[in-house]
């Protein structure tokens, strides 16, 4: 007997969905969001027989939660200071209704999949399949973006799900796969898409950088074509669809009827010329490349594309071989417990300032409060809580050593600061004491262990003390801003031809002129421009004046 579901049940009608989706909160995108998943997976839970009416109800989820997605993006891709709570929080949220959607879509189309000459939704299936292959890129992106891989069977699916587009013939039909969408796209296009993010990936980009790749691939992949036949003086890239792997580079491997290849020298030649707009003064927003980059980040971001698309025999060489150690080495990371451990190992190094000198936080209290608050002294780098208290050492497994980094895989649970760009100080050796190396690979295996590669920065750090040479302009108790020339802790690359200091970004300003006591002398240097730089602190080249 068959059950008579409530009228008001979203998933009774379209009409009852467009009802119940009238009602979503507006201004709170997380409950919207959430609501949403429930009725999707509650879709995907039901035994229900797929009809046509069930698949316009799944179709108007799906849009629904398109508002709600771009808002949590923005909301996760422009916070990445965000705590770790948070961030698995947006995470989540974002993830699961991309896995949801694409799970009901993907039922749809095994269903079409067994007889297509027969299926009385043949007609939808274009617009199906287009959303589902969209949908395997949303849940491949976002696994990149927490450096997870793409997961159990991920390509094999996607493949299979291309080739029925193309055995089917609308592999290249012109559609809007959502109504508001921009413009139109292919399967083909939504195929190369995926394939060319998944190139570009290399476990050391940010994640507004892997989001900003995936907007700028939307409007090239119509450069891209895939073909049948290798021709190997043009082609650079293919997939083979038999295999659960992503795209790789040609080399001279005899053609096979599921593999399929196409040339990137059209994108490349795009590439180049972005370049030198950007070089010329041409603003990024002018050149497509979105209003919220900037010059030198697109200019670094191409560089690396261009190198990630380029064919094999252009491509970028490692510039020193691995070779496998194993070899305990200790960690400190943040920029004040790096300097607390460098200063350990320096012998004779100058005296902390005096409690009567301020530093950069308790100027920020005089400029707003007028005096210095109880909660900076109680937290501040003099409180009797940071004297007593040394940074955290853990201890990792080396696996891989080059000239110029490390590799290790480590078990990564609960640590919140393990993202691209972090400043470790790192010790392999007790003797030779402590050197900095930075971030530059993060891949996550699992929930409990990551894969991590560190670059190591060349030559010994020294813990110094930065006075400013300001005069102040603005005094409390004739106590002013600059008064008493106020110390800032940082470390010095003591190099004879590149010399440079690592210092809290609150604390740069180009030009600045500043000076320091090292070696029984008081030495004048001018700050000049960046080197590198990571959340909480940049490394920037010096001018010796003194």
């Amino acid at each position: 007997m068959m059950r008579l579901r409530n009228p008001d049940d979203p998933l009774s009608s379209v009409q009852a969905t467009t009802r119940w989706a009238q009602s979503l909160p507006i201004g709170d995108a997380l409950k919207a969001q959430s609501e949403i998943l429930v009725e999707v997976k509650r879709f995907n839970d039901e035994d229900a027989p797929h009809s046509k009416e069930r698949l316009l109800i799944l179709m108007l989820l799906d849009e629904k939660g398109q508002h709600t997605q771009a808002v949590l993006s923005r909301q996760y891709l422009r916070n990445p200071r965000m705590s770790r709570t948070v961030e698995s929080q947006l995470w989540h949220a974002i993830y699961h209704l991309n896995w949801e959607i694409l799970r009901a879509y993907h039922s749809y189309l095994i269903e079409y999949a067994r007889n297509p000459a027969k299926s009385r939704l043949k007609a939808m299936m274009p617009i199906v399949t287009l959303r589902a292959l969209r949908g395997f890129r949303r849940v491949i992106k976002w696994r990149t973006i927490r450096y997870l891989h793409p997961g159990t069977k991920t390509w094999a699916r996607l493949h299979q799900l291309y080739q029925l587009a193309e055995t089917q013939g609308f592999h290249r039909t012109r559609l809007l796969a959502y109504p508001d969408d921009a413009q139109e796209s292919t399967c083909e296009g939504e195929y190369l898409h995926t394939l060319m993010l998944e190139q570009a990936n290399s476990g050391s980009l940010y994640p507004r950088q892997i989001d900003l790749i995936d907007t700028w691939i939307t409007g090239w992949r119509d450069m891209l074509k895939l073909e049948k036949l290798l021709d190997p003086e043009r082609h650079v890239l293919t997939a083979d669809m038999t295999k659960d792997r992503g795209a790789k580079r040609v080399r001279n491997n005899s053609p096979e009827l599921s593999t399929r290849y196409w040339s990137t020298q059209d994108l490349l030649e795009r590439i180049r010329s972005l370049q030198s707009e950007l070089h010329a003064g041409t603003a990024p927003a002018r050149l497509g490349l979105t209003e919220y980059v900037r010059v030198s980040e697109s200019l670094e971001l191409l560089d690396h594309l261009s190198r990630q698309w380029a064919p094999l025999t252009a491509r970028e060489q490692r510039r020193s071989p691995r070779k496998s150690v194993k070899k305990i080495v200790e960690i400190v990371h943040g920029l004040p417990s790096i300097i607390a451990r460098v200063k350990e190992d320096q012998p004779g190094s100058e005296a902390p300032p005096q409690k009567d000198k301020l530093g950069f936080v308790e100027h920020s209290d005089l400029n707003i409060y007028g005096f210095v608050t109880n909660r900076t002294l109680n937290r501040g780098p003099y409180s009797e809580a940071t004297k007593e208290r040394l940074p955290d050492i853990e201890r990792w497994v080396m696996e891989d050593e080059s000239e110029y980094g490390f590799g290790a895989t480590i078990e990564a649970r609960d640590k919140d600061w393990l993202r691209i760009g972090t400043l470790v100080g790192l010790r392999a050796d007790k003797a030779a004491g402590w050197s900095l190396g930075v971030i530059r690979r993060l891949s996550r295996l699992n929930e409990a262990e990551s894969s991590v590669g560190i670059e190591t920065l060349p030559g010994k750090p020294l813990e110094i003390f930065l006075h400013g040479q300001q005069a102040s302009s603005y005094t409390v108790n004739g106590m002013g801003t600059h008064n008493g020339r106020a110390a800032v802790s940082g470390l010095l690359f003591d190099d004879e031809y590149a010399p440079s200091i690592v210092v809290d970004p609150a604390h740069y300003q180009r030009k600045a002129i500043v000076e320091y006591h090292f070696q029984q002398r008081n030495k004048t240097i001018q700050m000049d421009d960046p080197v590198d730089h990571g959340e909480g602190w940049i490394r920037v080249g010096i001018t010796r004046l003194t």
